[in-house]
């Protein structure tokens, strides 16, 4: 925080953002702690050759990815073909971040399962049904933290 006595016009938090490179690679624990965080991201699909992406609500639970839907092409699509990535990223004032999951998709059917999900903080932002359960288990987690502007 800066001293509001202080008139010279140094602010030790911008210089460190601005000797700070534009890209930085974010370590393991960082993902995880954006992604547990997170409750809005995009999941990318395969439809045959072609890649299809749409918006999710989600949650991070216990190294793994969660998320409801109803019955339709994304659900189809992640039957037909288990390998799945899963992009979240924020971004404010002069920072922002992204994190890619990549891994395997599995929709869950036992009760015991989707009953475990249900007591995690996941909502939809639309009132929709979406009666199915799906879980992503990473094969790989990357991310990166983005200095913005000039």
């Amino acid at each position: 925080m800066s001293n509001p006595m202080d008139i010279s016009g140094h602010n030790p938090a911008k210089e460190a953002r601005t000797h700070r490179p534009p890209v930085t690679e974010l370590s393991q624990e960082q993902c995880w702690e954006h992604l547990y965080s997170a409750r809005f991201g995009r999941i990318a699909t395969m439809d045959g050759d072609e890649i299809e992406i749409t918006p999710i609500n989600l949650v991070a639970d216990d190294g793994k990815i969660y998320f409801r839907t109803a019955k339709g092409t994304k659900l189809l699509h992640l039957v037909l073909n288990e390998h799945v990535a899963v992009q979240v990223d924020h971004a404010q004032g002069g920072e922002a971040w992204s994190v890619i999951v990549r891994g395997t998709a599995r929709q869950l059917t036992d009760p015991e399962e989707t009953a475990r999900v249900d007591e995690l903080p996941l909502r939809p932002w639309v009132e929709t049904t979406k009666l199915e359960y799906v879980e992503v288990v990473p094969t790989k987690v990357t991310g990166r933290v983005f200095r913005l502007g000039h």
